[in-house]
C-alpha cells in the first residue's frame, strides 16, 4: 500500500482528494501548509507527496526542497493552477517527478502516483543491485583476509600455551609469575576474540550445508526466541508469531536460519531498548507466495534513517556504540540469504521501528517444495 501525503491550502479540495485516493487503496495523510507537511512527513514517512505549488507562507517549492532534504526522500507530484507552467517546470528541475494542472482528473492523478511509486521502486532496486555487487566483492576480500590472519593467530595462541608450560617449571620471586600469567591470559583472550571475528568473516561468503539438520520455520523461530527468553522477559517485550499451518511442513537448514534469525532478533531487541516498555513489540511471521518463502522480523523500536539503510549490510558498518557490535551480523545474514538465491530487504521509519524481510525460492529446498494454497496464518503471542 503506497503512502501518500496530500498538501494543499484549500481544505475542502484536500480532504475530498484524500478520501478519493483512500478508496483506491492508498494510505493517505493530509496537510494544509508547508510546515504542516514537514511535521506529518517526519511521522508518516510518505512515499509520494501530492503538493500544491501556490500556498501562503512556505511555498510549494520551498516545501518540496525541505521534504527532499529529509530521509527518506519521497517522490513529489506538483499541482499547479498556473497555465503557463513556468513554476511547475522550475519544480521539475528541482527534483519533482511530475506536475499536473488543476482541476485534476482523479484517474490521471492515480496513474501519476503509480508511476512515481514505480520509479521509486526501480531506484531502490538499482541501489540493491549495486549494494549486492559491492557486498560480493567485500565478501571475497574479507574471506581472503580472514584466511591470512587465522594462521598467525593460531601460532600466537599455541605459543601462549607453550609459554605457560615453561612457567610451570620456572621459579619466580614475588608476584612475577602471576603477572606473567595474567599477561598470557590477556594475549589468549584477545587472540580468541580476533579468531571469532575472522570466523565471522569466513561466513560472509556462505556455502550451504546440504546435509545439515533441518527444522520448520516456526520451530526455528521458537528455538531462537527460547535462547533469548530471559532478555525478552526482562525487557517486557511482547512477542507475536504469525505462521501459516503449511509452514510446519517446510524444512529449512537449521544452522543457517538460526544464525540469520538470531542476528535479526538480537538487533530488534537492541532497537527496542530505547522504546517505552508498553510499546515494545517483536513480530515474526512467514508466508508462501508464488513458490517463494517469505519470513520477516519486525520491531517497534527506534528505527533508522534512510541514509543508513543503504549501508547496514556492509561488513563492519554498525549503528551501535563502539564495543557493542562489530558490524558483521547483517552482512552475514545477507551472505547466507544470497547463497540461497534469495534476497533480504529492510523497511524502517525513525521512531516507528524496522522490518527485515527474507525472500528465498522454495526450490532451494526442492525436496520440501510446497505448491499448495497458502493457509491463513495463525497468531500466537508469548
Amino acid at each position: 500500500m503506497v503512502r501518500v501525503l496530500v498538501v494543499d491550502d484549500e481544505r475542502d479540495f484536500t480532504n475530498l482528494l484524500s478520501e478519493r485516493l483512500r478508496t483506491r487503496g492508498m494510505e493517505v495523510r493530509t496537510a494544509y501548509d508547508g510546515q504542516g507537511a514537514l511535521a506529518v512527513a517526519k511521522v508518516f514517512a510518505p512515499e509520494v507527496v501530492v503538493l500544491d505549488i501556490t500556498m501562503p507562507g512556505m511555498s510549494g517549492l520551498e516545501t518540496m526542497d525541505a521534504l527532499r532534504a529529509e530521509k527518506p526522500a519521497p517522490e513529489v507530484i506538483l499541482l499547479t493552477a498556473d497555465t503557463t507552467l513556468g513554476t511547475a517546470v522550475a519544480g521539475m528541475k528541482g527534483g519533482a517527478r511530475d506536475y499536473l494542472t488543476k482541476p485534476t482528473d482523479i484517474n490521471v492523478l492515480v496513474a501519476a502516483i503509480g508511476e512515481a511509486e514505480g520509479r521509486r521502486m526501480e531506484n531502490m532496486s538499482r541501489q540493491r543491485m549495486a549494494e549486492t555487487a559491492k557486498l560480493a566483492a567485500m565478501g571475497e576480500l574479507a574471506t581472503g583476509v580472514a584466511h591470512e590472519i587465522n594462521n598467525p593467530l593460531q601460532v600466537m595462541l599455541n605459543e601462549a600455551g607453550w609459554i605457560e608450560e615453561i612457567l610451570d617449571e620456572a621459579v619466580f620471586e614475588n608476584n612475577s609469575r602471576e603477572q606473567i600469567l595474567e599477561s598470557i591470559d590477556l594475549i589468549r583472550r584477545q587472540g580468541l576474540r580476533c579468531k571469532a571475528i575472522t570466523s565471522k568473516l569466513l561466513t560472509l561468503r556462505c556455502a550451504l550445508d546440504a546435509k545439515g539438520a533441518t527444522a520448520s520455520p516456526p520451530g526455528l523461530a521458537q528455538d531462537v526466541l527460547n535462547a533469548r527468553r530471559n532478555r525478552i522477559e526482562q525487557m517486557d517485550v511482547r512477542v507475536e508469531q504469525l505462521w501459516p499451518e503449511s509452514l510446519q511442513e517446510i524444512r529449512l537448514p537449521d544452522s543457517e536460519w538460526n544464525q540469520v534469525l538470531g542476528n535479526l532478533v538480537d538487533n530488534a531487541l537492541d532497537a527496542l531498548e530505547s522504546t517505552p516498555a508498553k510499546e515494545r513489540l517483536l513480530r515474526l511471521q512467514g508466508s508462501i507466495e508464488d513458490a517463494r518463502l517469505r519470513i520477516s522480523v519486525q520491531d517497534t523500536g527506534c528505527g533508522m534513517e534512510e541514509h543508513l539503510l543503504t549501508r547496514i549490510f556492509e561488513p563492519f558498518f554498525s549503528t551501535k556504540e563502539v564495543g557493542k557490535g562489530i558490524g558483521l551480523g547483517l552482512a552475514i545474514c545477507h551472505g547466507i540469504i544470497e547463497a540461497m538465491g534469495g534476497s533480504i530487504s529492510v523497511r524502517s521509519t525513525p521512531g516507528h521501528g524496522s522490518t527485515f524481510t527474507m525472500t528465498v525460492p522454495m526450490a532451494v529446498h526442492a525436496h520440501n517444495e510446497h505448491n499448495g494454497p497458502e493457509e491463513p496464518a495463525s497468531a500466537k503471542e508469548e
